[in-house]
């Protein structure tokens, strides 16, 4: 699973455009606390159990990456590398543990009590200073924490009962946990309405499309700017491809003619779509903007607009060869990348891959399939006796 998650991280998070901003602005309106690295959903409790156990022991950061990494061995001897183990292949020389990689979604869906709480703080000031507990003798306890997150199995992370698998539990607690922290979102959304699997995009699944108020604005301005810069895109990489066989490099051969074809059908699926003059650019920015709490670049967004006022003026079919639209992408990537600009540029066409940034913007959608399946695999075990059987109040903390 890790492998082929890479293989969407490589479209998802080169940026030669500088579009970065807004790519991720919509991301995070959609599907707030996710991530191209996160991998599988049960890492929301694995974390906070081992620093739980890490605080409850009065125990340095130090033993925390020592706890993670245990847990990397276990998972390992349970499933194989298709499982999303993250360190299935480093192992103890793993630089990025999964605390550093779930820590803001840990903040984002309020497992984290205090979201301002770094790892190191949660250890040695046991949370955010907020009552929790009473130990034996009526001391009040502080947690980090949120106050109902489901115990840790028996000697874990020395044994991880289920493995990736979220019981259903633990699964419904996630549940609640989203649709409290992030209720008006894509997400939420689909807490409560499954997605299907086999969609590379959002906007292909019948359950995102349903979605209605804020969620569904959401998802159509995505869609349009996808749909829509996707050319751009697609466009940078022929100039490239030009570029590069002007220069007499050989290595990647049969790229010009490659993304000629991937223009035309771009533009096939550009003209059979919705027309430009219903996308509302300033709400879309405005939009952006909130999701942000600043605005974007200034650059990035005069880009955005000159690039549909291109499309506006000439036919899809015929922006491949348009000179007004090759000149605006030119001009784009000189301004966002200087030196390290490659078209006319012997030196970093050199290096080129055949390939830069040429994949439409999907907004994490495949990882955020994974964190979704996992949650409602686990709705669909039957509950435990001891979940059936809990006190309601538990599920009444917000």
């Amino acid at each position: 699973m890790r492998e082929i998650l890479g293989h969407f991280t490589d479209k998802e998070s080169r940026e030669e455009l500088g579009l970065g901003q807004i790519r991720d602005a919509l991301s995070d309106g959609l599907f707030p606390g996710t991530s191209t690295l996160h991998t599988r959903a049960r890492y929301i409790l694995f974390v906070p159990w081992i620093y739980q156990q890490t605080s409850d022991r009065g125990a340095p950061l130090s033993q925390a990456r020592r706890a993670e990494l245990q847990l990397v061995k276990t998972l390992k001897s349970v499933g194989g590398r298709d499982q999303g183990i993250i360190g299935y292949e480093a192992g103890s020389t793993l630089k990025n543990v999964p605390s550093e990689l779930y820590w803001s979604a840990l903040g984002t869906y309020g497992v984290l009590r205090d979201p301002g709480l770094n790892r190191e703080q949660a250890v040695s000031l046991h949370g955010a200073a907020v009552p929790s507990d009473v130990d034996e003798v009526g001391h009040t306890k502080l947690s980090a924490w949120h106050a109902t997150i489901p115990a840790a199995p028996p000697e874990f992370p020395q044994s991880v009962p289920g493995g990736m698998s979220l019981t259903h539990h633990e699964a419904q607690w996630l549940c609640e946990r989203i649709n409290y922290s992030v209720p008006n979102s894509m997400l939420s959304h689909l807490i409560r309405h499954p997605p299907t699997r086999g969609s590379t995009v959002p906007w292909e699944d019948s359950a995102a499309v349903a979605a209605q108020g804020q969620p569904q604005r959401l998802l159509r301005h995505a869609q349009q700017f996808s749909d829509t810069m996707h050319g751009a895109q697609l466009l940078y990489n022929l100039l490239i491809a030009e570029s590069y066989n002007n220069a007499g490099f050989t290595n990647e051969e049969g790229r010009r003619e490659h993304f000629e074809e991937q223009l035309r059908q771009w533009s096939w699926r550009y003209a059979a779509s919705q027309g430009f003059g219903e996308w509302d650019l300033d709400d879309f920015f405005a939009s952006v903007t909130a999701v942000r709490g600043l605005r974007v670049n200034r650059g990035s967004e005069r880009f955005v607009r000159d690039w549909v006022e291109v499309l506006q003026g000439v036919e899809p079919a015929a922006v491949a060869t348009s000179a007004e639209a090759r000149g605006l992408v030119r001009k784009r990537e000189h301004r966002n990348k200087g030196v390290m600009a490659r078209i006319g540029n012997p030196k970093r066409l050199a290096s080129w891959g055949g390939s830069s940034g040429a994949g439409r913007y999907t907004y994490r959608w495949p990882y955020v399939l994974t964190i979704l399946g996992d949650i409602h695999a686990g709705l669909a075990e039957p509950p435990a006796y001891q979940a059936l059987t809990a006190d309601p109040a538990e599920h009444s903390h917000a």
